[in-house]
């Protein structure tokens, strides 16, 4: 039973470590979304600004500002699609954090029910040989008594 409570100690020590290195791991995701948010954020703001330039321009470079917008919009659209599939591996990341925090609480409760069940044993077993023991004296006094009498 102690080989088994140290199996059940060590596992929840590894499982605690895992949740530690997966909780670093999204950290370092989010770090990373938010880096590249803020970078398409820049991006977009410069592109903003880029296009509004380029509108107030006047005669010939009409047309090639209306070229360089219809570039720009793509970029855009691209870096809102970029930005859009980021949100979305986020609230992905979120929801596998909130599975993993659920399977690490599941993993507990196994685990304080193994406990109290070897505890139990443990008692029980204690129990029986407090009785083993103290028969084993009664036996000895009517071994004694017995060798007395031949």
């Amino acid at each position: 039973s102690q080989a088994q409570r140290a199996a059940l100690l060590e596992e929840g020590v590894a499982n605690a470590a895992t949740r530690e290195e997966q909780e670093r791991e999204m950290a370092a995701q989010r770090s990373e979304q938010e880096a590249a948010k803020a970078s398409l954020e820049e991006k977009v703001q410069g592109l903003e600004a880029e296009l509004a330039k380029l509108r107030s321009d006047e005669g010939g470079l009409m047309n090639e500002a209306e070229e360089y917008q219809t570039h720009l919009e793509e970029e855009l659209a691209e870096s809102q699609a970029q930005r859009a599939a980021l949100l979305e591996e986020g609230v992905a990341n979120a929801a596998t954090r909130e599975e993993q925090e659920r399977e690490m609480a599941a993993q507990r409760s196994e685990q304080e029910a193994a406990k109290a069940s070897l505890e139990e044993k443990v008692q029980g077993l204690e129990a029986e040989l407090a009785k083993l023991r103290s028969d084993e004296g009664g036996l000895m006094n009517e071994a004694e008594e017995y060798q007395t009498h031949l």
